[in-house]
């Protein structure tokens, strides 16, 4: 069995998926596969992922928090890594997950984002949003990215995986969960690269907003927030 199941939700991501599956080829742990969950796209986002991930799911899917469920439910590894399709990781992420995950204490790790820019304002915006997740982490709130997260698949499945209400912030609520059955850490000293399309898109201010009401919204689950895709 293989130590890491990463899984890399998509849909129409041509633009971004070859770069994250290379970033993932490169990883210096090689104990692990990738499984691409395509929500049936319509471009070339499969084609591509053929040439780099050990599987594809193409099926519909309601939500990134369904997408990122129906990807593992393939997984072999026990330990689960979500990465997003617009997401690179550092060639040691994986060894560095496995290093603190050799603690059975902690049951999952996440860690800083940055965007792929060159704005100032746009690194402080994320160095804010950062902030305001390790502070949550702390207080026991929540304490991840979605798309740099990392759980133990035996808790993902103790929990029942994400909550396929809730549209942003799903990532919060499923710390919240597993916390019950150990320590989840958030990394300040480790960063992924996303690319800035919500902000390009939104501007600042619409996308921190969207964020915050989706951290707040994320303790009731039953109410719903629309979360446009942005390609």
């Amino acid at each position: 069995m293989v130590k890491f199941s990463i899984v890399v939700p998509a849909f129409n991501e041509v633009k971004y998926i070859g770069k994250t599956l290379k970033a993932l080829k490169k990883q210096t742990l090689k104990d692990f596969e990738i499984i691409v969950k395509d929500g049936q796209s319509i471009d070339k986002t499969v084609e591509i992922a053929r040439r780099h991930a050990d599987k594809i799911v193409s099926i519909r899917d309601s939500s990134i928090a369904d997408a990122r469920n129906q990807g593992a439910r393939y997984a072999e590894g026990d330990i689960l890594v979500f990465v997003d399709a617009d997401t690179t990781l550092p060639s040691y992420a994986l060894r560095r997950f496995a290093d603190l995950m050799k603690d059975e204490n902690i049951v999952g790790v996440s860690c800083r984002k940055v965007p792929q820019s060159q704005s100032l304002l746009d690194r402080m915006l994320y160095e804010l949003v950062n902030l305001s997740v390790f502070v949550d982490s702390v207080l026991g709130l929540a304490g991840a990215h979605g798309n740099c997260m990392v759980i133990r698949r035996s808790v993902f499945e103790k929990v029942g995986g994400f909550n396929q209400k809730i549209q942003v912030a799903e990532e919060q609520e499923l710390v919240r969960r597993a916390k019950k059955f150990g320590k989840f850490l958030f990394l300040l000293d480790m960063n992924v690269v996303e690319h800035p399309r919500r902000i390009q898109r939104w501007g600042k201010l619409r996308l921190y907003v969207a964020w915050t009401m989706g951290m707040l919204r994320s303790f009731s689950p039953e109410k719903r927030q629309p979360y446009e895709k942005v390609r």
